[in-house]
């Protein structure tokens, strides 16, 4: 593959050891960063980002016409990936005070309130409550729409869908996430529309045989690669979908090569994994006690999960073909990298909280014992005023 394309026989292996470096390195600065310092700098990580969307409108680098790169020195960076995490801690840094205050948490309601009751109140006030109800979606909805524009649809979905999932976590009526998921739909038909390109990827879902020479020619090639496979496997290395038979083999494909290559079993265990990761992170943020943690795990958690589960139904056909990579295992520096820095930022809230948690119990535990009141809310839900001997 990099022989054919001339470069050294080294160059994905070099350029994507780089990356794992660098995931190592920041990996551990990140585990051991002070997680008050994260989310108080929320609103830092999302300007950040958007400068580097802007970069990409300015000095992108376009491939197979798309223009999501910039280079900075000897490293490639795709800053749509950096969005989905500056979006999830943006999102939990915003909603965690008003749950803790027990306010409700809704959209579509809070929207139309303030003019519903506007009677009484001046337009502006009205026009500012409403911006305030829409906060945490306005930087996700923002770097969405940059990034749409590279084009990547698929991108841009997960940059809006993440914050959005976090909203469900917070308690939003059923009616509102009905209304969100219609509103959802209907946005992607009619960006699908608006791009005939995106409108055929659809068509072509339902039956990709019937464009096997040109619009379904990678849906076929990856079912092939997939079908061929069979329980086992044909061994490492002796696929050959790889061979330039399958389109983007290495890097949103590369699932269909390891199935190929390890057959159904293996194929199998890789989306267990990915379920399992789903399952493990949420047990853990639902015993965390305090709510923005909880809200990043949730978060960060469905960032490698979904996405992984994602690329595994577009591989085997059941969802239409976008630029979504399989965690840990497509080719992709950036992505290697911000899914390293997600896990590592998993670990580091999850020891944060239960350092913070426990410190939290032994303090309460000394108070009562020196015959204070001391109020045992979060933890038993009792107010408890030890007896004095």
């Amino acid at each position: 593959m990099d022989l054919h394309s001339g470069d050294s026989a080294y160059y994905h292996i070099l350029n994507h050891s780089i990356y794992l470096i660098l995931g190592i390195i920041g990996s551990v600065i990140v585990s051991r960063c002070n997680d008050v310092f994260i989310r108080k700098h929320s609103l830092l990580w999302v300007g950040i980002t958007l400068l580097l969307l802007l970069a990409v409108v300015v000095a992108g680098r376009t491939v197979n016409g798309a223009t999501r790169w910039i280079q900075i020195g000897p490293v490639s960076l795709q800053p749509s990936e950096i969005a989905k995490v500056s979006g999830i801690i943006w999102t939990a840094s915003y909603l965690a005070p008003k749950l803790d205050k027990k306010e409700k948490i809704t959209i579509f309601y809070r929207f139309f309130k303030p003019f519903i009751h506007s009677r009484s109140k001046r337009k502006s006030d009205s026009f500012s409550a409403m911006i305030g109800y829409f906060k945490p979606l306005i930087a996700p909805f923002i770097m969405a729409v940059m990034v749409l524009m590279q084009p990547d649809m698929g991108t841009a979905g997960m940059i809006i869908f993440f914050p959005g999932f976090l909203y469900i976590m917070s308690g939003m009526p059923i009616k509102e996430i009905i209304w969100g998921i219609t509103a959802a739909i209907g946005g992607f038909f009619l960006l699908a529309l608006i791009e005939p390109y995106r409108w055929d990827r659809v068509i072509v879902l339902w039956d990709p045989f019937s464009h096997a020479r040109d619009l379904g020619y990678q849906t076929v090639q990856s079912l092939i690669a997939v079908g061929s496979g069979g329980i086992f496997g044909q061994g490492l290395g002796q696929g050959l979908s790889k061979f330039l038979y399958l389109p983007e083999q290495y890097t949103d494909f590369a699932y269909a090569v390891f199935s190929q290559e390890f057959g159904f079993i293996g194929s199998v265990c890789i989306l267990i994994l990915y379920v399992a990761f789903l399952c493990c992170g949420f047990s853990v943020a639902r015993q965390l006690k305090y709510t923005y943690h909880a809200l990043l795990v949730y978060g960060l958690t469905m960032l490698i999960s979904i996405q992984g589960i994602i690329n595994i139904a577009m591989v085997i056909g059941c969802f239409p073909v976008t630029g979504i990579p399989l965690p840990f295992i497509s080719y992709g520096g950036t992505s290697l990298l911000i899914n390293m820095l997600a896990v590592a930022l998993i670990y580091n809230t999850v020891t944060k909280s239960l350092y913070r948690s426990d410190m939290e119990e032994r303090r309460t535990y000394i108070a009562a014992m020196e015959g204070k009141l001391v109020s045992l809310d979060k933890i038993s839900g009792t107010v408890f005023h030890p007896e004095n001997k």
